[in-house]
C-alpha cells in the first residue's frame, strides 16, 4: 500500500510586523487613495452609463409609439368622418361604430395619446388656424369649429388641431 502524505501544510507562524519608512508608507497610502478615487470614478461613470442607456431606450420606445400613432391618425380621422356621414336609419350601426371608436381611442390613450381640446381661445402652440369666420357672439381669436382633431403624445404635440377662428370685427361695428 502506498503511504498517504499529509497534504495540509503545517500552520505558518504569523508574519512579524513590518515597519516601513514614513516616506514609503505615505507613498503607499497615496496609491491606495488614488486607486479608491479611480474605482469611485469608474463606479460613477458606470452608473451614469446605465441611466443614459435607460433614458435612450425610453426615448426610442416613445419614438416608435409616436411613429405608429402618426400612421394611425388618418384612420382615426376616416372613422370620425364616416360616423358624421352615416345615413339616416343606421342608428344601430352608428352606435356600434362609436363603441368601437371609443375602445380604440381608450387603448391609444393608455399609450399617451390625448385629443387636443378645440374650444375656447386659439393657441398657436396646439392649434392651426385654417380659416377665419365672422361669427355672432364670438370674440376675435375664439375657436368656432374644429376641422380636424389634433393630438398630443406625452405632452408633445403630435398633430395640431385644425380650427376655424372668429375674425376680428371692424372697428366701426359693421359686418
Amino acid at each position: 500500500m502506498s503511504e498517504q502524505k499529509d497534504t495540509q501544510a503545517a500552520p505558518q507562524p504569523a508574519p512579524e510586523s513590518v515597519t516601513l519608512p514614513k516616506a514609503e508608507l505615505d507613498a503607499l497610502r497615496a496609491r491606495v487613495d488614488e486607486y479608491l478615487r479611480m474605482a469611485q470614478r469608474v463606479q460613477a461613470d458606470f452608473s451614469n452609463y446605465q441611466k443614459r442607456v435607460a433614458r435612450d431606450r425610453e426615448q426610442e420606445s416613445r419614438w416608435l409609439v409616436e411613429k405608429l400613432l402618426l400612421g394611425l391618425l388618418p384612420a382615426l380621422d376616416t372613422f370620425e368622418l364616416a360616423l358624421k356621414q352615416a345615413p339616416k336609419g343606421a342608428e344601430a350601426f352608428v352606435k356600434g361604430m362609436e363603441l368601437a371608436q371609443r375602445e380604440i381611442f381608450r387603448n391609444l390613450e393608455m399609450h399617451g395619446l390625448k385629443r387636443i381640446a378645440a374650444a375656447g381661445t386659439f393657441s398657436p402652440a396646439v392649434h392651426e388656424a385654417i380659416m377665419q369666420v365672422e361669427e355672432a357672439g364670438k370674440e376675435a381669436g375664439e375657436i368656432v369649429a374644429e376641422l380636424r382633431p389634433g393630438y398630443t403624445l406625452y405632452e408633445k404635440v403630435l398633430r395640431p388641431s385644425q380650427v376655424s377662428v372668429a375674425a376680428a370685427r371692424p372697428a366701426d361695428g359693421k359686418t
